[in-house]
């Protein structure tokens, strides 16, 4: 089941989506200025070269689902935590929507959503409690919750 007819241009949007953000990231990050850039540099390519490869087919969509979500998930979590510790100091309406990494979080979440319309379309049915919208909110909290300990912890 490779490339069905009818998933064909949801991966080629999550693929697009995934070149574009590592594009910008790394245009704003380069390597270069910091070694911890490989990290996100890294992962950018995963998503361009592996999940949209795991998504073509029913054996390994589930995988290609759960990279996706995950990498939202924390690309989220760690972009607001970019952008709320780089406040200016006087915070408006305006400074929240240009100045923080809002943009580029909303260009993010839409991954997921074309994800789930891929994984839908292999498994019509879902999988029970399993991977619904209220999981993926519960998964968020988590792993929000645990990144924020940590980032207290290594004051």
């Amino acid at each position: 089941m490779i490339l069905k007819k009818e998933i064909r241009s949801a991966i080629l949007s999550l693929w697009l989506l995934s070149a574009g953000g590592w594009l910008l990231h790394f245009r704003i990050h380069p390597i270069s200025q910091n070694s911890s850039f490989y990290i996100p540099f890294i992962f950018g390519l995963f998503h361009i070269l592996v999940t949209p490869w795991l998504l073509n087919f029913k054996k390994t969509v589930l995988a290609g689902y759960l990279a996706t979500g995950l990498g939202v998930i924390i690309g989220t979590v760690t972009m607001a935590h970019f952008g709320l510790s780089h406040l200016p100091e006087s915070v408006t309406f305006m400074h929240i929507l240009f100045k923080t990494t809002l943009a580029d979080i909303l260009i993010l979440l839409p991954k997921l959503i074309i994800a789930h319309g891929i994984f839908r379309h292999f498994y019509p049915a879902g999988l029970g409690r399993m991977f619904t919208p209220s999981w993926w909110a519960k998964h968020f909290a988590y792993i929000s919750v645990i990144y924020g300990f940590g980032v207290f912890i290594w004051r």
